[in-house]
């Protein structure tokens, strides 16, 4: 397809954007015939869209799932009143935590039957206007989106994707494009999980595990202790729900932690790494550290012998301990 420009020259025609659901033949399909046309392209891979940059400048588009309009309209209102937000810079230039679930320590192969599962509605848009970082129009926005739009009206704020850059077909480049508002992103986990963490420590011994905005109990926890979690969770603004967990098993190789249940009469499970296995090694190392090394430091204080790494001190003030005891 041409058109011609005021000059008289022919030139191509720009297509339209394409879009297609995520499809991995038609996707290899589109990228082979680039490559054999030796053509000039990006392909642009992220969590919810696999996008293909042609040498027009036009996408060709596979989707993960079709959004409404309301979806991008929230998304750019969350973004518009986070600018204007005084907090904002500050916010989106410090680093913040990932982490959004764990365990119980020690937690083996066992069956458990009933839990309590408190789940904190909304939890990510309830963050953002409990700090006051968009308006009520906005969260009124987000909290219109069916659950499963809302997570990617919010999510799209920590855009991560990886760029295959194409000259003459051949795959010449790849960078990680990250989007300037993860952190914030990121800022609204930590303070979820700060709030969780705080239910968990209520919860002592009676906590099973958490996973991103929700808590699993044992159903035994004294009720005085379950009004302490309800209201560390109205404290943080958080609106929250009991969902019927039964039939929880928790099954244990080595490390991988494998947890079945059925859910408001739905089977699910959560698998994953124990996390506590790598803080359980480093705490123990920091007690070592904690323990041994003031008595090492006394010991040589009263200890006048020479040593193979030092010469006989004249008096102790001379000698710097701490760098001698040092390891790699």
């Amino acid at each position: 397809m041409t058109q011609t420009t005021s000059q008289g020259a022919v030139r191509p025609k720009k297509l339209k954007n394409l879009t297609f659901y995520r499809n991995t033949q038609m996707f290899i399909s589109w990228v082979q015939t680039l490559k054999e046309q030796k053509a000039n392209f990006s392909v642009i891979h992220s969590k919810y869209t696999t996008a293909l940059k042609l040498p027009d400048g036009s996408k060709v588009n596979f989707i993960l799932n079709k959004y409404r309009d309301r979806v991008f309209i929230a998304n750019r209102m969350v973004v518009n009143d986070l600018k204007k937000n005084p907090e904002y810079d500050r916010i989106k230039q410090t680093e913040h935590s990932k982490n959004n679930f764990s365990v119980k320590n020690g937690l083996e192969t066992e069956y458990i039957g009933d839990v309590i599962n408190l789940d904190i509605s909304s939890a990510y848009a309830t963050t953002m206007y409990a700090q006051g970082l968009i308006t009520e129009k906005t969260f009124n926005m987000l909290q219109s989106l069916e659950k499963h739009e809302r997570l990617p009206a919010m999510g799209m704020l920590a855009k991560r994707a990886l760029v295959y850059e194409y000259k003459e077909g051949e795959c010449t480049d790849t960078n990680l494009e990250l989007g300037e508002n993860r952190q914030i992103f990121f800022f609204l986990i930590q303070k979820v999980e700060e709030c969780i963490n705080k239910c968990r420590e209520i919860s002592g011994d009676y906590y099973l595990f958490h996973w991103v905005d929700g808590i699993f109990i044992r159903n035994d926890i004294p009720v005085k202790d379950l009004q302490k979690i309800e209201r560390t969770l109205e404290s943080y603004g958080y609106k929250y729900k009991y969902e019927k967990v039964v039939n929880l098993s928790v099954k244990r190789q080595k490390e991988i932690l494998s947890i079945a249940m059925k859910k408001n009469g739905e089977d699910k499970e959560y698998k994953f790494n124990d996390p506590n296995h790598q803080k359980n090694f480093e705490n123990l190392v920091q007690c070592l550290q904690d323990l041994e090394i003031p008595q090492a430091e006394d010991r040589l204080r009263q200890d006048g012998t020479s040593s193979s790494m030092l010469e006989q001190p004249r008096s102790d003030g001379e000698i710097d301990y701490q760098a001698w005891l040092a390891t790699p």
